[in-house]
């Protein structure tokens, strides 16, 4: 892939007739400035496959939005990105797992502690762990 592409979402704009009186629709970017595309029937002249295909060429374009076209020409694919944040997901896991153990001793010593009516050593990066933890990064 080479040269610049128009950036940002795409949305399908209107339904017309290009100049040669074949109907088409048009897909737009940058604030509907920029025409993008024209989509053509495949077969017969069908405006409601006319209008799907054009959808899922904007629906494909908006997933993909901020993927560089390296990525794309390099062969990254919805099953393989899926895949690889699949992957991110569980490593996610895996390291929140660890944290949990690591912060373990210094709950319970907090928890003995509080009990026993005494003052805990309180480990601050232990209570950012906690913290980290309790929130939405799953």
């Amino acid at each position: 892939m080479s040269g610049a592409h128009t950036p940002g979402l795409l949305f399908v704009a209107e339904t017309g007739q290009d100049d040669g009186c074949s109907p088409e629709t048009v897909i737009r970017g940058m604030d509907g400035r920029a025409g993008v595309a024209v989509a053509i029937d495949f077969g017969a002249n069908n405006p409601g496959m006319r209008e799907a295909n054009a959808q899922r060429l904007v629906a494909c374009w908006n997933a993909l939005d901020g993927l560089s076209d390296d990525h794309l020409a390099g062969g990254w694919s919805a099953r393989g990105m899926s895949l690889y944040a699949k992957g991110l997901e569980e490593k996610l896991a895996a390291a929140r797992a660890l944290l949990v153990e690591v912060v373990a001793p210094h709950d319970e010593h907090v928890k003995a502690c509080q009990t026993a009516g005494e003052a805990p050593n309180i480990n601050p990066l232990a209570g950012r762990i906690n913290e980290f933890l309790k929130g939405g990064a799953s």
